[in-house]
């Protein structure tokens, strides 16, 4: 049986294992083999503009090179800064659930659920740092102005003081919801 392979076919793929003399043998011998894969059974003309798709051989074995090193680099285990946590930064579900803890956690146990939350925004990746201080500074801002103003009110005999601490009371849950809306329209990532 006669090797009908176009003669573009045979001079790319000689190319390419030249190219790609540097890269580890198992990696060599898959790219050789997957591009003789794609250029197999065609003409030559059909095997010209797959090879005009697939690029030039010193890129393909660049772009595997730079493939291989970032593996590598990935791999090796690289020293954590001095006070760093071992534990990679909370991710997509942490940010929800700093969400629903500001949000539930408020309503449910009033004072300490409302700083547990405004804890878990603090380390959670959803939000920027701003983000982060106009919630601490809305939350608890607005709780002491309305504490404030509730005692005023009540020293000074002007009825109304249990709606003002109402507010004050309701203000971690609404910075939750706000919080977790700009979040959710970001994909939960800041």
């Amino acid at each position: 049986m006669t090797d009908t392979t176009p003669e573009v076919t045979t001079a790319y793929l000689a190319r390419l294992d030249s190219e790609l003399d540097q890269l580890p043998a198992d990696l060599h011998r898959d790219i050789v083999a997957g591009v003789e894969e794609e250029l197999q059974g065609l003409d030559a003309e059909s095997a010209a503009a797959r090879i005009e798709q697939l690029g030039d051989p010193a890129f393909i074995a660049a772009e595997a090179r730079t493939g291989t090193a970032t593996e590598a680099r990935a791999e090796k285990p690289t020293a954590a800064p001095l006070g760093a946590p071992d534990a990679p930064p909370p991710g997509r579900a942490f940010s929800i659930a700093a969400a629903v803890v500001l949000i539930a956690g408020s309503l449910l146990v009033p004072v300490v659920g409302a700083l547990a939350g405004l804890l878990f925004v603090s380390q959670a990746q959803a939000w920027t740092r701003r983000e982060k201080a106009a919630a601490w500074l809305a939350s608890v801002g607005v709780a002491l102005l309305a504490l404030a103003s509730a005692a005023l009110m009540s020293s000074s005999g002007v009825g109304g003081g249990h709606l003002v601490l109402l507010v004050g009371y309701l203000v971690f849950p609404v910075v939750g919801i706000v919080l977790a809306v700009r979040a959710h329209r970001r994909g939960w990532r800041a």
